[in-house]
């Protein structure tokens, strides 16, 4: 599945960059297309509506959910998996998106919260500047995670946005 994910980033990425290079055409100036920003809010929604799509082909609840408006519930997105009376039979993924703080720090408290999801598949999506510092943080991140004390198992994939480059840097691991 982390591959899979892997892939829907990818795609959304493609899909932003298409969206830029669209803007700065309609500028006037489509070679200026990486001074186009992807603001925050529609890389959050764009996430969000991927992967609520994604989950609904594949039978899980999400939220939140924008076709049939609901709010985040405990993390900012997840699947969540229910018996035919409506009992929650479990959490698949976990997701977690911070976008708007761009330093390690910040970052970390949305880590942390995601580290005790009990889920089988924690996503954390970030965005730092440069190559370097998104690099440092997937390591750091990848050692926070596996120096906590989970009960469960889990698979993660970490997908640092890299402003500079207009492109995700992706680590994933299982633990």
């Amino acid at each position: 599945m982390i591959k899979e994910f892997e892939k829907w980033m990818r795609e959304i990425q493609d899909e932003a960059i298409a969206r830029k290079k669209e803007q700065a055409k309609a500028k006037g100036d489509e070679s200026k297309w990486k001074k186009e920003i992807w603001k925050s809010p529609k890389k959050n929604e764009d996430i969000k509506l991927r992967f609520e799509k994604e989950g609904d082909n594949l039978g899980y609840n999400s939220r939140p959910s924008y076709s049939k408006k609901r709010g985040e519930w405990l993390y900012d997105f997840v699947w969540r998996e229910f018996d035919g009376n409506g009992n929650l039979l479990g959490i698949k993924l976990a997701m977690e998106i911070e976008v708007s703080d761009m330093t390690e720090k910040g970052i970390r408290y949305d880590f942390n919260k995601l580290l005790q999801a009990d889920s089988d598949y924690k996503i954390l999506v970030f965005q730092m500047k440069t190559e370097d510092e998104v690099n440092k943080a997937l390591s750091n991140f990848e050692k926070i995670a596996k120096d906590y004390k989970s009960k469960l198992e889990s698979d993660f994939l970490l997908c640092g946005w890299v402003t500079s480059l207009n492109s995700f840097i992706f680590k994933n691991f299982h633990i």
